[in-house]
């Protein structure tokens, strides 16, 4: 078997969204060895978009389709389908029932332009989203098969695993492929890549993906046995040690947060040029208030000494983009919450502020337990949100390391 997808919706084609329900999509089919052969964007008309599902169908045996299931006159999958294929449309009222009651549970009456969400393809498979409005369906067409899912991301991906999946499972004869993500903190792209040369020349033809990305570079292991990526995986444990942090769909602060449960110890941070954004990671983070105590945004001279206990004088000396700043606001944090471990950060972001001595870009990180702290400067070339994103990816990972005495 082969696939096709279709993503729907005129604004994929321009600048303001991007099209990722595809690949969740591609990464199920991966792990049943079933290759994608077309993936297209498609705009919000009926007559292109019933051409494109006629055209997938002749070149692939199962279609998936994300989008076009809304209430609106633009969301035209249904009728595109119907064009395309022939199929005759019922009206479910137990669909209605159950979006009437989803709105009168918020205290709104339900606009009747959501009653073409309950149009059901007769004598095919309705599948019921528990977590939007929009049903998606399964299409049996005589040996090919055709998927139609919402596009909301969240929805998407829940029935893909309650119902793609276990058909998957069920008509492929089980897992055909397994992958396994390693990644890497503190490293750039260029250093994994030369680190890896003893594993190229050991695995000469093999493949291995190394992939950039905010939360750190990934190393992408595809194997037919699990026996293979496990063999795979200790050989690059053993190249990168305690530069990998986690697997799979791990972020530094999921596994920031497993550590300080384990060892039952606490955080808390002081933020100046970060605005707070490292303590909403840590937040993300389901379960968090069990050990994050407390995070202050202290952007100010003042603010530091008011809310983290910095020495004015520390500040008059130093100024506020310094390692003693840093340490101050580490120590202050933590001594005024009673903490495990503070977390401080001070630096230029910019665009302007910078001087020839502490140029934009330029970032102070400290971490601090009762008996020692450790300090970092860095330097973060880029944008404003460039800058203050990878200064709390590197706290994060100083703490980690910090944690574990690394």
């Amino acid at each position: 078997m082969n696939a096709s997808i279709i993503a729907v919706g005129s604004e994929m084609l321009g600048p303001t969204r991007v099209d990722t329900n595809s690949l969740k999509v591609t990464a199920l089919l991966e792990l049943f060895g079933i290759p994608l052969v077309r993936k297209s964007i498609v705009a919000d008309s009926l007559d292109e978009l019933a051409d494109e599902i006629t055209h997938s169908l002749k070149y692939s045996d199962i279609l998936i389709t994300s989008g076009g299931l809304g209430p609106t006159e633009d969301d035209l999958t249904r009728e595109a389908l119907v064009k395309a294929l022939g199929l005759e449309v019922d009206v479910d009222q137990s669909i209605i029932d159950k979006l009437e009651q989803r709105f009168a549970a918020r205290g709104w009456k339900m606009p009747e332009v959501n009653k073409k969400q309950a149009n059901v393809f007769r004598g095919h498979t309705t599948l019921q989203n528990e977590r939007g409005t929009a049903p998606g369906f399964h299409l049996d067409l005589r040996g090919k098969h055709v998927w139609v899912f919402p596009g909301v991301p969240s929805e998407l991906e829940w029935m893909l695993k309650t119902y793609m999946e276990p058909w998957l499972e069920q008509v492929s004869g089980g897992r055909t492929r397994h992958r396994r993500v390693l990644k890497v903190a503190g490293l750039g792209e260029s250093a994994v890549e030369e680190k890896l040369k003893p594993y190229y020349d050991a695995h000469k033809g093999e493949p291995l993906t190394i992939l950039a990305s905010p939360h750190g570079v990934e190393l992408h292991l595809i194997f037919d046995s699990q026996d293979e990526i496990a063999k795979r995986e200790r050989e690059l444990l053993d190249i990168f040690g305690v530069r990998i942090f986690g697997f799979d769909d791990d972020t530094l602060e999921a596994v920031i947060g497993r550590l300080l449960i384990e060892r039952g110890e606490t955080l808390s941070t002081a933020e100046s040029c970060t605005g707070g954004l490292l303590s909403q990671r840590i937040t993300d983070v389901a379960g968090s208030s069990a050990y994050f105590m407390s995070g202050v945004v202290s952007y100010t001279a003042d603010a530091k000494v008011a809310f983290a206990g910095v020495d004015p004088e520390i500040i008059m000396t130093y100024g506020e983009v310094s390692e003693p700043v840093a340490i101050a606001l580490a120590r202050g944090i933590r001594d005024r919450f009673q903490t495990t471990y503070g977390v401080g950060i001070t630096g230029v972001a910019g665009p302007g502020g910078g001087s020839d001595e502490k140029p934009v870009g330029t970032v102070h990180i400290a971490v601090a337990r009762s008996d020692y702290v450790e300090h970092r400067k860095l330097f973060w070339p880029g944008t404003r949100q460039h800058v203050r994103w990878f200064s709390t990816q590197s706290a994060l990972d100083l703490l980690r390391r910090f944690i574990l005495d690394a």
